[in-house]
């Protein structure tokens, strides 16, 4: 892998995260479901050998924590997320489900403090979705800082270096690099409960188990700390109020193309839909004030002119 593991020692603990929420980042998405599996690096150091012939999808390790929730998010669901995970606001409403609030944080520290340290979140897509999603949330409730002793990566990132690494004909072939398009090129079918998000950590957690001596190696020369994530947008913790997106919410691009393998059907994830591509934009809201000035000084010149001609024929 070549480069020297950071300063704080291999990571103990890998804790594969998902989470499902109302939209895409510029609808300023809020989660509506979560799920943490949280794994030590031993049992990726012994992954047995597949049984079967290949391609057969590896076992679950025996020794894992789970924690999984369904979350209000508080406002709708876009129809096309709520057709994807099959959540809507109502429905999380009729079921009694809380919002993100203070006692979800105090449960997602405490699960933390359960696993031994360094820990670091693995979310598939994680540095543009998961990571700032989360962020969004704690900075919302004041509490930007309760998982600052966490790490994280990319998944996305980590599989893409080990692909290249193990066959380099292949660097420039062009590949999706979706959940299910990487599940389906290494065990010859789609993942099950594809979208749900403890659905999507299992098929995560598959993968991973692919090459987990390298994984480790490459989790542990390129683990970022959690705290230097920027929220996808901010919100004021104490209004609630959205005063505007931050540099995190960047340009946004729908990807209108599909994988249309029949052993995939496409990912529709709002997650694989999502590409970022820089600075953010600002909403159509912040127009507004330029137009509204511009409409009055042209109102004002056009009266000024009306008046020097109404003198000018007296």
């Amino acid at each position: 892998m070549g480069s020297q593991a950071p300063s704080w020692g291999p990571m103990q603990t890998l804790i594969f995260l998902d989470l499902e929420a109302t939209g895409l980042p510029f609808s300023q998405p809020k989660v509506t479901e979560l799920c943490m599996l949280a794994i030590h690096r031993c049992a990726l150091e012994n992954t047995p050998s597949p049984q079967g012939p290949p391609p057969t999808v590896p076992p679950l390790p025996r020794v894992v924590d789970k924690l999984s929730l369904c979350v209000a998010p508080g406002k709708a669901c876009s129809p096309a997320a709520s057709d994807i995970t099959g959540l809507s606001t109502a429905a999380l409403a009729a079921h009694g489900r809380q919002r993100f609030n203070v006692n979800l944080v105090n449960l997602l520290r405490a699960f933390l403090q359960r696993q031994p340290q360094p820990w670091c979140l693995v979310a598939h897509n994680g540095y543009r979705y998961d990571f700032p999603l989360l962020q969004a949330e704690l900075a919302a409730l004041g509490l930007a800082s309760a998982l600052d002793g966490a790490f994280c990566v990319d998944s996305i990132t980590a599989l893409k270096a080990l692909e290249h690494a193990s066959s380099p004909s292949e660097r420039g072939l062009r590949k999706s690099y979706s959940l299910g398009s990487i599940y389906t090129r290494l065990f010859g079918q789609a993942p099950p409960d594809s979208h749900t998000a403890e659905g999507d950590v299992l098929a995560l957690v598959s993968i991973c188990q692919w090459r987990p001596q390298a994984l480790l190696q490459w989790v542990d020369a390129h683990a970022r700390p959690f705290s230097t994530v920027m929220p996808m947008y901010r919100v004021d913790a104490s209004t609630g109020t959205d005063p505007r997106p931050s540099a995190a919410t960047a340009t946004v691009t729908l990807v209108t193309t599909r994988d249309t393998s029949p052993n995939l059907g496409g990912d529709r994830s709002p997650k694989s839909l999502l590409h970022l591509e820089g600075p953010g934009i600002l909403p159509k809201e912040g127009l507004l004030a330029p137009l509204g000035l511009l409409a009055f000084l042209t109102l004002a010149v056009a009266t000024l002119y009306g008046l020097s001609l109404a003198t000018t024929g007296q």
